[in-house]
């Protein structure tokens, strides 16, 4: 999608009415957190108030001029962000060149080593899960149709599973990334309108098959993020030919070299944690490496630009 134009305010913050305290579950209710502790910790499912709209809301912010580590905008997902083109984060829908990570979660969030016993929360570190469990369906003709036509504008779907019988489905993305933006997005909305989606992670497939198929299809993966990285970096070297003899000019800075060795240094922190890359993976990294450090040395002797300063047009 085209981020030609600045992204919209999608609520104004003059609107957003105080949150009511949640029905008590407990015997002390904490200020901060807007929830009750002691005596119990129910999960109440709330209608979500707004969503998001993924043509009109979509748009460059401060983010998309940054480098290094960009983070989604939660807000953004949710359908509810005040800020519009002044906020920190991306307000776009994720795709296959965006690498983050294992650590943490689209929106920068923490992962922890294993899930929550009901399989909600930010998710695990120790494992890659592309599977959305959807409670709370009102099964008809067209359920599946609807989710669907709500999905896929999250992210490239791989399948939708819906079980009749237990009112509830699966949907399988592509890529994590999507699947992480999708559950936020789409916790709390309804197909049917009187109906309230419950967003879960799937448990993983125990069969052994599937496992062995799921760890080679990771292996593929990775080697795709780096030939992202390579096309990436080979992009920011390309020079008209009718500039070949003038000087050096500076990059975009979306693909500045020390974008690439911060994206590789990315993937290598998240193997410490993940079981992810394979040794075939990190010599391939390390090659990728020692490429962007021979063109760092050639570009040291260059002549430096001066006077460059960035507009800032947010203003």
């Amino acid at each position: 999608m085209s981020l030609d134009k600045p992204a919209r305010v999608q609520v104004d913050p003059e609107t957003i009415p105080q949150e009511d305290a949640p029905p008590q579950t407990g015997t002390v209710f904490n200020i901060w957190y807007n929830k009750w502790s002691g005596g119990g910790n129910q999960f109440q499912l709330v209608k979500a108030k707004y969503k998001l709209n993924v043509e009109k809301d979509s748009g460059y912010t401060k983010a998309n001029k940054t480098d290094g580590l960009k983070f989604f905008c939660l807000f953004f997902a949710k359908g509810m962000c005040t800020k519009g083109k002044k906020c920190e984060y991306l307000h776009r829908i994720p795709n296959e060149f965006d690498f983050l990570p294992q650590t943490v979660d689209c929106f920068g969030r923490e992962k922890f080593s294993e899930y929550k016993d009901d399989m909600s929360g930010i998710g695990s570190f120790n494992h890659v899960n592309k599977t959305l469990y959807i409670g709370g369906l009102i099964i008809k003709d067209n359920t599946h149709d609807l989710l669907n036509k709500n999905f896929r504008k999250l992210g490239k779907i791989v399948k939708i599973n819906v079980i009749n019988n237990k009112n509830c489905g699966f949907i399988t993305f592509k890529d994590e990334i999507n699947a992480q933006f999708a559950k936020e997005a789409m916790i709390g909305q309804s197909l049917y309108e009187n109906d309230i989606l419950n967003i879960k992670w799937a448990n993983e497939d125990p069969n052994p098959a599937a496992i062995k198929q799921k760890k080679r299809q990771h292996e593929e993966e990775t080697f795709q993020i780096v030939e992202n990285l390579l096309t990436k970096f080979d992009q920011s070297k390309k020079i008209k030919p009718n500039q070949q003899q003038e000087p050096e000019i500076e990059e975009p800075k979306e693909f500045e070299t020390p974008v690439v060795e911060k994206e590789i240094k990315q993937i290598e922190a998240s193997n410490s944690k993940s079981t992810i890359l394979n040794e075939k993976s990190l010599n391939y990294l390390s090659l990728l490496g020692k490429v962007n450090q021979t063109s760092t040395q050639k570009k040291e002797t260059a002549p430096l630009v001066s006077g460059y300063e960035s507009s800032d047009d947010d203003e």
